[in-house]
């Protein structure tokens, strides 16, 4: 293993410090392609640190220098390798804070701000390229991030929440009025959607947060979570219904107000009720069996690359299927041959484009993968029967 290089790697990716120690803590070699970045004296302070006997691990474990400054400790069978100063550009609770020495002023501005998730994957890369043990981002997080007592609260808190709504006679609704809501989703039936969501009950939604509108916040997530996997299980596909769902998610979490929040994840309901049902017919009309591995696979790839120009030639071999026996494959279970739902795809954004945004004829051609916007052109009239100009005319946002 050419440990250096490794370390050449993850010091350059995360633009700090790393050092590699015999087990006795003994210096063996350090590298860091920053002149301005250097902490000798923490490394000093660090190898102290970790070579306490309470200190001893298996697993990497980190430490935080005055809530400052995070240092990594990963042991590497009979070598030990120390990466960091690091921080972190959101907070994260490191459990093992260590304040007996003040960091160098000097030295603070220059600690490198790195994504929390590309640090545990370089502490992740060292441990498990150098052991026999194969070391999770669980047993990671569980062992510098997770306070021991967590569980311990949430189930005494449980307990106590169960045993006060007891004693008021306080019941969260019932477990069918939902089953029916998401059914319907999942069928695409919006007159039982509707009826489901009318339905009364003496019980509570339940409570997800402190604060109201930090609670309806989060019950538009769930709720949107819930639909968008019931859309799935009626026949939309995945990337379809997950990115939906970010759209509204993100559109709920901008809201200031009670009510907005509230028509804005029942809207998200409808929304892929509705999808459900015309999928749902579009499939009868074609009289489609049932999905295939290589056709939902084709799909999704279609999907990702709806703004680029798609061949067959190129899903198969991404597939690693021959192209002639995809066609087939397809147009038997789908009743519509690729390039045809490629077309019909390409069509469906287009009306999206035109009724939500401001982009010209043109654009929107580039965007498709079109040659030109006369041969978008064409196709949209023959698709949509009425030209782009028409469509947007009467479809068109006027908010614009």
């Amino acid at each position: 293993m050419n440990t250096h290089y490794l370390m050449e790697h993850v010091s350059r990716h995360l633009h700090t410090l790393i050092r590699r120690y015999s087990a006795s803590w003994d210096l063996l070699d350090a590298f860091c392609a920053r002149a301005d970045l250097q902490d000798d004296h923490m490394g000093h302070v660090l190898t102290d640190y970790f070579s306490l006997p309470d200190n001893s691990r298996s697993i990497p474990v980190f430490v935080s220098l005055d809530q400052q400054a995070v240092y990594a400790s990963i042991p590497a069978g009979k070598e030990i390798f120390l990466l960091g100063p690091v921080t972190f550009s959101v907070p994260v609770n490191i459990r093992r804070q260590h304040s007996a020495h003040q960091i160098d002023s000097g030295l603070i501005p220059l600690i490198p701000v790195c994504d929390f998730q590309e640090f545990i994957s370089d502490v992740l890369l060292i441990s498990n390229l150098l052991c026999t043990r194969t070391i999770s981002e669980e047993d990671l997080l569980r062992e510098n991030c997770i306070q021991p007592l967590v569980k311990y609260y949430l189930e005494k808190d449980h307990t106590a929440y169960i045993f006060e709504n007891r004693e008021i006679c306080k019941l969260h609704n019932p477990y069918d009025q939902e089953f029916r809501e998401f059914t319907s989703i999942e069928n695409g039936n919006i007159e039982e959607l509707q009826n489901s969501l009318s339905e009364d009950y003496p019980g509570e939604i339940g409570l997800l947060a402190k604060t109201p509108l930090r609670h309806m916040k989060n019950r538009g997530i769930v709720v949107i979570a819930l639909a968008s996997r019931a859309a799935i299980r009626g026949g939309i596909l995945p990337e379809t219904a997950y990115s939906l769902s970010d759209s509204y998610i993100q559109k709920i979490e901008e809201c200031c107000d009670i009510p907005t929040v509230l028509h804005l994840f029942h809207s998200a309901e409808y929304h892929y009720a509705r999808m459900v049902r015309d999928h749902k017919k579009e499939i009868s009309d074609l009289q489609v069996l049932r999905p295939n591995k290589y056709t939902e696979e084709c799909k999704t790839y279609i999907f990702s690359h709806l703004h680029e120009k798609i061949c067959v030639k190129d899903i198969a071999g991404k597939l690693n299927i021959h192209a002639n026996y995809l066609s087939e494959l397809f147009h038997e279970h789908e009743g519509i041959t690729i390039t045809a739902y490629i077309q019909r795809e390409k069509i469906r954004l287009a009306k999206n484009l035109l009724t939500y945004s401001k982009y010209t004829y043109s654009e929107i051609a580039a965007y498709l993968g079109y040659s030109s916007q006369s041969h978008l052109g064409k196709q949209f009239k023959q698709l949509a029967g009425m030209t782009m100009y028409q469509y947007r005319n009467k479809y068109g946002a006027k908010y614009f």
